[in-house]
C-alpha cells in the first residue's frame, strides 16, 4: 500500500494493481491506517470518515490522538484481537468502538491498521432492526411473471425499516387458481412488525389447511380473526382482504375486514370496488365484506394497504394498462418520505 505524489493510497496484489480509495470505500466498516512513530493518519476510508466526522481534506492532518484518545498507551504490540475502547467524534463526543489493529508488514515500517465499528446502544438497536427488516421481507413471496395466464407483483415500502403491513399468494397451476391476501396491522415500528409476523403465520396456515380453516374466504378471515383476537390483537386491530382468482370461472371472489375498497382496472378504467367489513380484533360479531366480479383476460386487480389507498383516485376517464398503473403505484411508494406503511399486491389476468 502506497502513496504517490498526493495520490490516493494504491494497492497491488498479484501483480494487478487498484484504486486504493475505491477499493477501501466498498468497505462497510471503519479503517484506519496510521503512523506509530508520529501518530500522523495516513488514510481513513469513507466509513471512518463518515464514523468520526472528517471530511477528506480534513484528514490529511489528522493524528490519531484526535479520534483514539491514550492510543499509545492501550496498543503495545503489533497485533491485536478484538478489543473494545473510546474514541472521539470531530464534535468532541465520546463513543464506544470494537476494534482491531494489525501491523502492516514487509516495507510499510511502522504503519498500523485499524479496524472500528460503532458499539453504541443506539447503533445495536439500528442495526437490530435493519436485521428484522430484512427477515421480514423474506416473508414476502417474489413476483409472478412466467405464467403466461397470469402476472403478480408487489410493492413493499415500509414507512420506517420494518412493516406494519404483509402480504402472500399461492398460484395452484394446475387448477388456475390463484389465493391471496394483504393485511395491515395498527401502528408502525417494532410492535406493529411483531403482530405482522404472527398474523402473517396465521393466514399461512388458513390458506393451506382447509380443515382447519374453513373452506370460504368467509370461513378463512374468521378463523384468522378468532386466534388473532386475543392472542395478537389484544390491545391492537387490523384490516385485512384476501381473495380467490379462479381463472377456469373466470370470477374473483373477495371478503374484506376494514380495508373498504381495491381497484379494479379494464378497458373502462381504473375503479374502486368497495368492500366494506369489519376489522379484524375488535370485539363483537365480526362482519365482514364479501362479492364477486367477472374476471376477464386483460383486467386486473390491485388490493393496497391504507398507505396507497387513501391517496388513490379512481380513474374512470380512459384505459390505463397494468404497467402503466403498477407504475404509477410504485413510483407514489417511492418518492418523497412515506407518510405510512405502503404495500400492494397486484394481479393481472392475461389475454391468452
Amino acid at each position: 500500500m502506497k502513496e504517490q505524489g498526493g495520490a490516493p493510497l494504491a494497492l497491488e496484489v498479484a501483480g494487478f494493481r487498484f484504486d486504493g480509495m475505491n477499493l477501501l470505500d466498498m468497505f462497510h466498516e471503519a479503517l484506519v491506517i496510521w503512523e506509530t512513530s508520529t501518530g500522523a493518519v495516513l488514510y481513513t476510508n469513507e466509513a471512518a470518515r463518515a464514523l468520526y466526522g472528517y471530511s477528506w481534506g480534513e484528514t490529511s492532518d489528522l493524528s490519531l490522538d484526535e479520534i483514539f484518545p491514550g492510543w499509545e498507551g492501550s496498543l503495545r504490540n503489533t497485533s491485536f484481537s478484538l478489543q473494545t475502547a473510546t474514541h472521539r467524534k470531530k464534535n468532541g463526543i465520546f463513543f464506544p468502538v470494537q476494534f482491531t489493529c494489525r501491523s502492516l508488514s514487509g516495507n510499510a515500517g511502522d504503519v498500523m491498521m485499524m479496524v472500528a465499528s460503532d458499539v453504541s446502544p443506539e447503533n445495536l438497536v439500528h442495526d437490530s432492526v435493519s436485521l428484522a427488516a430484512s427477515i421480514q421481507r423474506g416473508f414476502l413471496p417474489g413476483d409472478l411473471e412466467g405464467d403466461a395466464r397470469i402476472e403478480v407483483r408487489g410493492i413493499y415500502r415500509p414507512m420506517h425499516l420494518i412493516s406494519g403491513d404483509m402480504f402472500g399468494y399461492h398460484w395452484d397451476d394446475r387448477q388456475g387458481i390463484l389465493s391471496g391476501y394483504l393485511f395491515d396491522v395498527m401502528g408502525h415500528g417494532v410492535p406493529a412488525a411483531l403482530r405482522t409476523s404472527a398474523i402473517m403465520v396465521l393466514f399461512h396456515q388458513a390458506f393451506e389447511d382447509d380443515a382447519r380453516a374453513g373452506v370460504s374466504l368467509e370461513e378463512k378471515l374468521a378463523w384468522v380473526n378468532s386466534m388473532a383476537e386475543s392472542r395478537i390483537l389484544s390491545d391492537s386491530f387490523a384490516a385485512a382482504v384476501c381473495f380467490r382468482l379462479n381463472l377456469p370461472e373466470k370470477r374473483l371472489d373477495y371478503c374484506a375486514a376494514g380495508i373498504n375498497g381495491f381497484l379494479h382496472g379494464s378497458g373502462g378504467g381504473l375503479k374502486k370496488i368497495a368492500s366494506p367489513g369489519s376489522l379484524l380484533g375488535l370485539p363483537g360479531a365480526a362482519v365482514f365484506g364479501s362479492g364477486s366480479l367477472p374476471a376477464e383476460p386483460g383486467e386486473y386487480f390491485l388490493f393496497l394497504s391504507d398507505g396507497f389507498l387513501d391517496h388513490q383516485v379512481e380513474q374512470e376517464n380512459g384505459p390505463l394498462s397494468f404497467p402503466e398503473a403498477y407504475d404509477r403505484l410504485f413510483q407514489a411508494g417511492y418518492t418523497g418520505a412515506a407518510r405510512d406503511d405502503q404495500s400492494a399486491l397486484c394481479v393481472l389476468v392475461r389475454k391468452t
